[in-house]
């Protein structure tokens, strides 16, 4: 098969996307109209899976996705006018084994696509090992970055879904900003926190819900760290999980950035110098009272 990719997004991706979606929604949502857009007439089949869950630490998740994300192939199908047979979009529970998935994916294109139910699980097998090594790498990477970084320097970790982390527009190239005001920062999907516990938080729904939140405990057991969560106007389910997260955070400095179509580099850098005097203040303090402690010891 010939894989055809959407470019990164862009302007006019984006207006695209602002002017053919029906109701208002989150600006990722919106983005993501704008690049099915762009791909119409340019492959055969769009491949726009409905994506229920991912895979959990714990077998009592249940990770769902948000339902946006799960139900964004019927809504962009409906307001792009796209002929549904020119559509893969099969239902996907990433929380099943690897063999369910298999065969619930096959189930659902394998006649379209006109390939053996074998063939598929390979695919998947192949596609998850490579998945699985390229997560491994990050993780190596992401111990290698933290256990270099001196102990008296703060760093921010980063935490948000990756369509936003990792999309410079949708984030308006917020690695770059962190960096050019002297920032250390690294986004949580460099950080395995699998082993971190939740169990305070029996009922969480969302999948990536659970990982924030495990984040935001990974950054206060280290007096050093501190996390900047990014989100975006009308997320659904961060309306639920900054609560938590503000919870768990307690008087640790933090910061969460919300963005939309509205958004511009000026006002986030504000945001973000302002940011790093409150980090750069509380590292003082900290040094101020680890002297005074030493001496009420001495």
């Amino acid at each position: 098969f010939r894989l055809v990719l959407s470019p990164a997004t862009n302007a006019h991706i984006s207006k695209t996307g602002i002017e053919t979606i029906m109701a208002e929604t989150c600006y990722p949502m919106k983005v993501s109209h704008g690049h099915i857009k762009e791909l119409i007439g340019k492959t055969r089949y769009l491949f726009l899976p409905s994506i229920i869950t991912m895979p959990t630490p714990e077998p009592s998740e249940v990770g769902y996705f948000c339902p946006m994300v799960q139900s964004n192939s019927y809504i962009v199908r409906m307001a792009l006018g796209i002929d549904p047979s020119s559509i893969l979009s099969p239902v996907i529970h990433f929380k099943y084994d690897l063999d369910t998935i298999a065969l619930e994916i096959s189930e659902q294109i394998q006649s379209k696509l006109g390939v053996r139910k074998a063939e598929i699980k390979k695919a998947l097998y192949y596609a998850m090992d490579k998945q699985n090594q390229f997560s491994s790498e990050l993780y190596r990477k992401g111990r290698k970055i933290l256990e270099d970084q001196d102990p008296d320097e703060p760093i921010v970790i980063v935490t948000g879904r990756p369509y936003n982390l990792y999309d410079e527009r949708l984030n308006l190239r917020l690695g770059q900003n962190l960096s050019k005001i002297g920032i250390a920062a690294l986004p949580m999907d460099f950080i395995d926190v699998s082993s971190v516990d939740l169990s305070d938080f029996p009922s969480m729904y969302w999948g990536f819900g659970a990982q924030i939140l495990r984040t935001a405990r990974f950054v206060m057991e280290r007096p050093n760290y501190f996390s900047l969560h990014l989100t975006n106007f009308g997320c659904g389910p961060d309306s639920f999980i900054e609560h938590f997260y503000k919870h768990i955070m307690g008087d640790r400095a933090y910061l969460i950035l919300e963005l939309d179509e509205h958004s511009a580099v000026a006002g986030v850098m504000t945001r973000l110098e302002a940011y790093k005097n409150v980090i750069e203040n509380t590292m003082r303090k900290s040094r101020s009272d680890l002297k005074v402690d030493l001496r009420v010891v001495n």
